[in-house]
C-alpha cells in the first residue's frame, strides 16, 4: 500500500482524494442533508455538512502531509552528511526514510483502523439508520481518515527511528549546536503536521455548537504522538551530550583543583579561565534546539486548541444574541 500512495506526485493524489471524497458526500446527500439521522451524530444539518467538509479535507491533507514529511525528512538528512563519520550512515538513513511507509502500512493500517472503530456508531446501529447513505458514508469517512492517520503516524515513526539513529554517531561539539540542529528539526515538522491536521476539527462545529466528543480521542491520539515524534528522534543525542558535558565537567574540577593546590599568583589568571568555562558548560543545553525552535512548538502546540475555543465562542456569541 505504501509503495501505491508514493507512486504518484503528490498534486496528483491529493486532487484525485478531493474530488472522490467530495463525489462521496455529495451524492450520498451529506454535504446538504435534507433528512437527518434519527440517533447518531446530531440533529444539526450545518454539523453534518461540517463533518462531510472534515472528512473531506483532513484526509486530503493527510496524503499531502506524507509527502511533505518525507520530502522534508531527507533533506534534514542531507544537512546532517557533513557531521557524520561515514557517508553510509546519511545513506541507510534516507533508505529507510523512504521506505517508510511501505515497511509501515501493514501494522500502521491496523492499528488506524482499530481506531476508526471508535468514531463510528455500532453496525447495528448503521443497519436500523433511517438515512443510511449520511450514516455508512460518514462512517466510512472515518475509517478511512484514522487508516490515513495510522499510516502517517507509522511512517514518521520509522523517520524518528532513523534521526534517533543518526544521533548515535553524528559528530558534535556542545558550544556549536547548529550542526545538529536538523535533528530537532524533524521532530518539528511532525508537531506541525499534527497541529494542521487537529486545525480542521472544528468545522464540525459548523452551527456554532462545541461538543467535546468530536474532539477528545483525537486529543488522546495526537497528544503521546507528538511527544514521541518530537523527543524520539532527540534523545540520543541527548544522552551523548549529557555524557559529555559530564566528562567535560569532571576534567575541568580536576584541572580547578590542581589550580587551587597552587597558591602561586601567577596561576591566578588559569583559575580564573577555569572557573568561567566551568560556568560555561554548566549554562550549556544538552538538547539541540533553541529558543526559536521551542517558540514554533509552542506556537504550533496552540493552533488548534485556539480554534476550538474559537468555535465554543462563537457559539456562546450566537446564543446571547438570539437567545
Amino acid at each position: 500500500m505504501g509503495s501505491v500512495i508514493l507512486k504518484y506526485p503528490a498534486s496528483v493524489t491529493t486532487a484525485a482524494c478531493l474530488i472522490l471524497l467530495t463525489t462521496l458526500y455529495w451524492t450520498s446527500g451529506t454535504l446538504w442533508p435534507v433528512e437527518l439521522p434519527a440517533s447518531t451524530y446530531t440533529r444539526s444539518a450545518r454539523a453534518i455538512t461540517g463533518t462531510a467538509l472534515m472528512l473531506i479535507c483532513t484526509p486530503s491533507y493527510l496524503l499531502a502531509a506524507m509527502y511533505v514529511t518525507q520530502r522534508r525528512s531527507l533533506d534534514l538528512v542531507e544537512q546532517l552528511r557533513p557531521q557524520l563519520p561515514e557517508a553510509r550512515h546519511a545513506d541507510e538513513a534516507a533508505a529507510s526514510i523512504r521506505s517508510a511507509l511501505k515497511t509501515s502500512w501493514l501494522p500502521a493500517s491496523v492499528a488506524g483502523l482499530a481506531a476508526g472503530f471508535f468514531n463510528i456508531p455500532p453496525i447495528r446501529v448503521l443497519a436500523a439508520s433511517t438515512t443510511p447513505a449520511i450514516d455508512i458514508s460518514i462512517a466510512f469517512g472515518q475509517m478511512f481518515l484514522w487508516l490515513l492517520v495510522g499510516l502517517l503516524f507509522g511512517s514518521r515513526v520509522i523517520s524518528a527511528r532513523s534521526f534517533n539513529r543518526l544521533g548515535k554517531v553524528v559528530q558534535f561539539d556542545l558550544f556549536q549546536l547548529d550542526r545538529v540542529r536538523p535533528l530537532a528539526r524533524s521532530g518539528l515538522v511532525d508537531v506541525l503536521t499534527i497541529a494542521g491536521a487537529l486545525a480542521f476539527s472544528p468545522l464540525q462545529a459548523l452551527d456554532a455548537e462545541f461538543r467535546w466528543y468530536n474532539y477528545g480521542f483525537a486529543l488522546m491520539v495526537a497528544l503521546p504522538a507528538t511527544l514521541t515524534l518530537l523527543l524520539w528522534p532527540l534523545w540520543s543525542i541527548h544522552r551523548r551530550m549529557r555524557g559529555e558535558k559530564s566528562h567535560q565537567l569532571s576534567q575541568i574540577n580536576d584541572l580547578i583543583e590542581e589550580t587551587r593546590a597552587d597558591t602561586s599568583r601567577a596561576d591566578i589568571p588559569r583559575l580564573e579561565t577555569l572557573l568561567s568555562h566551568r560556568d560555561r558548560l554548566l549554562d550549556q543545553r544538552t538538547w539541540p534546539v533553541s529558543t526559536a525552535l521551542v517558540s514554533r512548538v509552542f506556537l504550533y502546540l496552540i493552533i488548534p486548541p485556539l480554534a476550538w475555543v474559537g468555535a465554543a465562542l462563537v457559539e456562546l456569541l450566537l446564543d446571547r444574541m438570539i437567545g
